[in-house]
């Protein structure tokens, strides 16, 4: 007969860790992210700076923005540009979305067939956090292509209330935006603005009589 075997039993050891112990009375220092510049902060600490350069088209310090984000370059046909001017349009529609924070709409418009200038020529004014889609538009006062907007019978989506209208003094001709500001020609779409051409038509908020030499107000 053989001898009854023992089966010896040891205790689990708990699995060894493959991650460096920490201490418990280290202060662990929470870096906190650098908060983002306002751009239009930064515009006003580089305004003399931007007047420099305005002339050759090109931003001068490298801590400058190179577009502003509020302005917005898009073509209109002649025809709706003289509607705005004189108030009978009160809305800029349009296929796409801008941004919340845009607030002007510089218009260049387009020669269609020679009755317009074929030139940066006006900027407006919209709302920077309205953006109105069928069915929203008020129906006072009455403004050109709201009715049909609001019926869905436009392939416009979004609609852009215009709050106030400039004339620049001195348009931006196709040869300025190519040779003045690297703009490349007439819009496609939209874009955003150069700072250099913001700065140059716009940018003097701390100058009343260098704005007027610049804009004329229509309304």
């Amino acid at each position: 007969m053989s001898p009854k075997q023992t089966t010896l039993s040891f205790p689990r050891l708990p699995p060894r860790s493959t991650t460096s112990s920490t201490n418990p009375h280290k202060v662990s220092k929470k870096i906190q992210p650098a908060k983002p510049d306002v751009l239009t902060t930064r515009l006003a600490k580089s305004l003399s700076t931007c007047r420099r350069g305005a002339a050759e088209g090109t931003v001068s310090s490298a801590s400058t923005p190179r577009r502003v984000e509020t302005d917005v370059l898009m073509a209109i046909k002649p025809v709706h540009l003289a509607n705005i001017a004189s108030r009978q349009k009160n809305h800029e529609y349009r296929k796409y979305r801008l941004r919340d924070g845009v607030e002007r709409l510089w218009f260049y418009e387009t020669r269609d067939g020679g009755s317009g200038r074929a030139a940066i020529t006006h900027v407006a004014v919209i709302p920077p956090d309205i953006r109105r889609t069928p069915g929203t538009v008020p129906t006072e006062p009455f403004g050109l292509g709201n009715d049909d907007f609001n019926a869905g019978r436009k392939e416009s989506k979004f609609g852009y209330p215009v709050l106030e209208l400039y004339e620049l003094v001195r348009p931006v001709t196709v040869g300025d935006m190519k040779t003045k500001w690297g703009m490349g020609g007439a819009p496609m779409g939209w874009r955003f603005l150069p700072t250099g051409l913001w700065v140059d038509r716009w940018g003097f908020a701390d100058d009343d009589e260098g704005r007027t030499q610049q804009l004329r107000r229509v309304f």
